[in-house]
């Protein structure tokens, strides 16, 4: 194992997590993508772990707080979506178990109401596709949907 080549995929690994944060498994898989063998691509994240640049449960509160922020989702979706980033099963149910999909469900229909048109039955029917386009289960859509009469007469 040469210790150039384990330098290369750290210097690489830091420039990949100056752009945006990723996780464990996520940064290996764009290491081995860029030619670097798997013994060397272990060895890097390791030193990457030692040094504080990696922390898959940071990655993940990040990423549930921007997904939030951004583009809420349903639970089931968000789980979905941290599993394909390859965080592991415990920090998944860890940050799925603060999730507050109502309030997601609740600002995603906010924000979405904003861009629909036409006769309010129209807009309700185009909303509710859309929720459940979004992972939203239709108990969470139901209750944002009946509370959320707000929600259509401010339009």
């Amino acid at each position: 194992m040469s210790e150039r080549t384990i330098e290369e995929a750290v210097r690489n690994g830091i420039r990949l997590l100056g752009l945006r944060a990723h996780g464990r498994a996520e940064l290996s898989s764009k290491l081995r993508k860029k030619g670097f063998e798997p013994s060397i691509v272990e060895a890097a994240i390791a030193r990457l772990e030692s040094l504080g640049l990696i922390n898959d449960r940071t990655f993940a509160e990040s990423f549930v707080e921007s997904m939030s922020r951004r583009r809420p989702e349903g639970k089931m979706k968000a789980r979905v979506r941290l599993l394909q980033k390859g965080l592991p099963e415990e920090v998944v149910e860890e940050m799925l178990a603060g999730y507050d999909q109502v309030a997601m469900c609740r600002a995603a229909a906010e924000k979405k109401m904003r861009t629909l048109t036409g006769p309010q039955e129209t807009k309700l029917k185009k909303l509710e596709t859309f929720l459940r386009n979004r992972g939203f289960d239709w108990q969470t859509i139901k209750e944002t949907m009946d509370n959320g009469q707000w929600i259509i007469e401010r339009q």
